[in-house]
């Protein structure tokens, strides 16, 4: 755990504890400890929103955003369960839900450049009206992107490999489980070549070989038809 979390979680505990003793006790000394409270964390988290108003495009209504975060804090502030999850993470998704919500207010939903919406309504009516589909962490799309493209590539891969292992299967001479079992091995060490688990240089010669061939093999039954 870092300082700066460690430090926001003591943070957050002397801001439940003074508003409990708020909730218990009113008075003007008990309001200014919460207040006091509640202004360490605006500066703990201050970097921070001001990062995920840039994240969100909200610049120019950078006090906007301000405001709907501050409500935020209090929210989640209020709402926090220490034993669940640290709280750090738990802000994070209040502020990214916010703002959000606060960029599709003022800009509608930017998945469809025509409409626009109009209507100014709370996180929870949101989330209550099915808006949980576009309160999305956008800093989760180029990782998302990798995981689509890797399990593409990988799919590709498998498809290459079967089709160059039924050709290859046509090749080999010899009894049924042998056939099978050096088929398996072949098709295992073209899989990883064409993974880059395997650095060719790492292999036998009678292994780089068969990668060899295999890769012409199916570099040849890739490439597009000409036309007669």
């Amino acid at each position: 755990m870092s300082a700066k979390s460690d430090a926001l979680e003591a943070a957050v505990s002397d801001y439940i504890h003074a508003r409990t003793a708020l909730d218990a006790a009113p008075g003007a000394r008990a309001r200014a400890r919460a207040d006091r409270s509640f202004a360490r964390l605006v500066a703990l988290l201050g970097p921070r929103i001001r990062y995920f108003t840039r994240v969100y495009g909200l610049s120019d209504v950078a006090e906007d955003a301000a405001q709907v975060c501050a409500i935020a804090l209090h929210r989640a502030a209020e709402r926090y369960e220490p034993r669940r999850a640290r709280f750090t993470t738990y802000v994070n998704w209040q502020f990214r839900a916010e703002l959000q919500a606060l960029r599709h207010r003022l800009h509608g939903d930017q998945r469809s450049g025509g409409r626009r919406c109009a209507a100014t309504l709370p996180l929870d009516a949101l989330q209550a009206k099915g808006a949980d589909d576009w309160l999305a962490d956008i800093e989760a799309e180029p990782a998302t992107e990798r995981a689509a493209a890797d399990h593409l590539a990988a799919r590709a891969a498998d498809r290459l490999v079967r089709d160059w292992a039924d050709r290859r299967r046509s090749a080999l001479r010899g009894r049924r489980a042998r056939v099978a079992a050096r088929l398996d091995a072949e098709c295992a060490l073209v899989r990883r070549h064409l993974a880059g688990d395997e650095p060719p240089d790492r292999l036998r010669e009678s292994d780089r070989h068969v990668v060899r061939r295999a890769i012409a093999d199916i570099a040849r039954h890739a490439a597009p038809q000409r036309g007669h």
